[in-house]
């Protein structure tokens, strides 16, 4: 009885067999030619119908330009996790960088508002300071 996970290791390398053809631009004749199998055998390799048999793999791995690891993980490992570590902190730095920058923009934008409505307020108090002497002169008026 075959358990899902071989099953599942088949797929993953079929998968990643046709993944990497499709990334080069190669066509299934392609690989096949350069493997020396037919056409047929090699579309049994992909569809799951054949097993590929270690020397094609590595033929296929060569004609890729990878590694076995990598043809059968689906991913190239990280040959030098510092750089790929510096690369992604500066990434990041710039984009709080970008997105400081952006507030301070908008922080900028509200201050101005900010004063704007203040001016606004100003006027408005003084408008309403000059009606409330207004209204005063004109009750010592009616008073008399």
């Amino acid at each position: 009885m075959k358990d899902s996970s071989t099953k599942m290791d088949k797929n993953t390398i079929r998968e990643n067999l046709r993944n990497a053809r499709i990334s080069l631009g190669l066509s299934q004749a392609d690989v096949a030619e350069d493997i020396g199998i037919s056409v047929t055998a090699y579309q049994k390799i992909e569809n799951g119908k054949t097993r590929i048999l270690n020397d094609n793999f590595s033929k296929c791995a060569n004609i890729f330009g990878m590694s076995l690891s990598e043809l059968v993980n689906g991913f190239v490992p990280i040959k030098n996790a510092d750089a790929v570590l510096t690369d992604v902190k500066e990434k990041y730095g710039l984009k709080m960088k970008i997105q400081e920058n952006d507030f301070r923009s908008e922080l900028q934008e509200k201050n101005r508002e900010i004063e704007r409505l203040k001016g606004v307020i100003k006027d408005k108090e003084d408008t309403i300071a000059a009606q409330k002497l207004l209204i005063g002169q004109l009750i010592e008026r009616n008073k008399d």
